[in-house]
């Protein structure tokens, strides 16, 4: 008997078949009829001046910054205080009905924006506390 031949058997991998893809269909592209346009000489831009660079002002430290909006509070608060006196001092004395009327509604006024100043400064000195 001959002998047998031995043959490499291929085995073949198996390709799966991508699904066909759904195409949309879309309304034909409308053609538009493109504008004549003038050619432009290419040409060098006109160079800039270059400003001078300006160092941006450093920016305080918290500390200084919390002083000085302790300062800010402190003087608005004196200011108004002080508007408050002198307005129930000027409606304490005026004989005129309504200069006294006014000058009562302005010392309500003032006094409000005086406490609201107080309360700010307690807030910004009890914020000063914890930081510490």
């Amino acid at each position: 008997m001959p002998a047998k031949k031995k043959t490499k058997r291929v085995v073949k991998k198996s390709v799966k078949k991508k699904p066909a893809k759904m195409s949309v269909r879309r309304a034909p592209k409308k053609t538009v009829a493109k504008k004549a346009t003038t050619v432009r000489k290419k040409t060098k831009p006109a160079e800039k001046k270059v400003a001078s660079k300006k160092t941006a002002p450093r920016r305080p430290t918290p500390v200084s910054l919390r002083s000085r909006r302790i300062s800010k509070t402190l003087k608005n608060l004196v200011l108004f205080g002080v508007l408050f006196i002198i307005s129930v001092a000027i409606a304490s004395i005026s004989n005129n009905e309504l200069i006294e009327e006014l000058f009562w509604i302005l010392a309500i006024l003032t006094g409000f924006v005086a406490v609201a100043f107080i309360i700010v400064l307690l807030i910004l000195f009890f914020m000063k506390q914890i930081k510490k």
